[in-house]
């Protein structure tokens, strides 16, 4: 008869860490309170009944709660706990994305809006967001893309950049 509060604290604890798992979202208290009662009623039993008592109740709720945790992954409740998704880039994907943002490199536009030093600006009829150098650039200039990095363009007035001089020829 003194073994019908622990049993039923071991119950009552797994019952919760079950609720825990099917109706509360995260790890709340409602599971850390079910862990806690089944501690508590093994420790209590240790106390009351003696050792004996206490390593089957031991044994006891461990082969219960193996059992229910069992349950809990037969039936597809701890996939909402793993993250399914995988979270490695796709090398392929990145060289297509890369190559993608590659092609505004050397491109001229118009800064759409002021950028100081960031901003909007108009390539080849696509609105994208740039950066300049540092400098302030009124919207309506023109600018050039003269950089990349993975998440930013950097542009600068496209009438300060000077255009790249035609191979000379000496003659001998």
């Amino acid at each position: 008869m003194e073994l019908l509060v622990p049993i039923a604290l071991v119950l009552v604890g797994l019952g919760l860490i079950v609720a825990e798992v099917y109706l509360v979202p995260g790890f709340n208290v409602v599971g850390i309170v079910g862990f806690l009662l089944v501690v508590f009623a093994v420790g209590y039993t240790f106390s009351a009944s003696g050792f004996l008592g206490g390593l089957a109740m031991l044994i006891g709720s461990g082969a219960v709660g193996t059992g229910v945790f069992y349950w809990l992954w037969q039936s597809g409740a701890w996939e909402r706990f793993v993250l399914s998704a995988n979270l490695k880039t796709d090398d392929r994907q990145v060289a297509r994305e890369s190559e993608h943002r590659r092609r505004y490199l050397g491109k001229t536009g118009v800064a759409a809006t002021p950028l100081r030093p960031t901003g909007v600006a108009e390539i080849d009829g696509e609105r994208i967001e740039v950066v300049t150098e540092g400098a302030y650039i009124a919207a309506g200039s023109n600018v050039r893309v003269v950089a990349m990095d993975r998440r930013r363009y950097f542009v600068r007035l496209a009438d300060a950049l000077p255009e790249p001089a035609a191979p000379s020829r000496s003659e001998a």
